[in-house]
């Protein structure tokens, strides 16, 4: 009797071990852990593909401004209109939109894509509206390296206190200033110039 006791006792505990290992593998292998379903916007805005050869390849590529719950993106297909880029941008109003790109070359093997995008307007005391630059950069002209970064002002107009009202639209160029071979932008407005290098690590800085 003690003898088939023991027995018992032994299938239990082995049991029991066996059920342990399986979850503690199953904790370790993440078995437990909840795949987050990809978050999906309600009011999906795509507007028509803008061809154009970005990485100079000889053949076009294309480019889409897109609006996801009221959030503008810029996205970028390759050739076969697959999508390899997509970012969004600040806007602080309403009607924000990209209105214009412009694809200029920076060096031997780097291009950007200027964006202007006109981030809104809004009515909380005052009026006020702003558009701003975005540099698209295609460093080593590889579509899978693209980066985005935020750029400076080029257009504000806002009512002041007292009925005062202000506009200013700054003009937007790419000449090489210190003479290095590169280009760099510029925004400027009478004698007073904002003036932003690129950087090799793909971004933008203004010195």
């Amino acid at each position: 009797m003690k003898t088939l006791l023991s027995l018992i006792l032994c299938v239990i505990s082995l049991a029991g071990w066996s059920q342990d290992e399986s979850f503690y593998r199953d904790i370790f292998s993440g078995a437990f852990i909840k795949k987050k379903k990809p978050f999906e916007y309600k009011v999906l805005v795509e507007s028509p593909r803008y061809s154009l050869d970005l990485d100079r390849d000889g053949v076009k590529d294309s480019f889409q401004t897109l609006k996801k719950d009221g959030v503008d993106f810029i996205r970028i297909n390759n050739a076969f209109g697959e999508k390899v880029f997509e970012s969004s941008l600040l806007n602080l109003g309403q009607k924000s939109k990209i209105f214009k790109a412009h694809l200029k070359t920076i060096s031997k093997t780097v291009d950007v894509l200027i964006l202007y995008f006109y981030e809104g307007y809004n009515y909380s005391s005052n009026f006020g509206a702003s558009a701003r630059l975005y540099f698209l950069t295609i460093p080593d002209r590889k579509l899978d390296k693209i980066t985005l970064t935020k750029g400076p002002y080029f257009w504000g107009e806002f009512e002041k206190a007292a009925g005062k009202y202000w506009r200013r639209r700054l003009s937007v160029n790419t000449l090489d200033y210190n003479g290095d071979g590169k280009f760099e932008i510029s925004v400027s407005y009478n004698k007073t110039s904002r003036v932003f290098f690129y950087l090799p690590s793909g971004n933008w800085t203004e010195i």
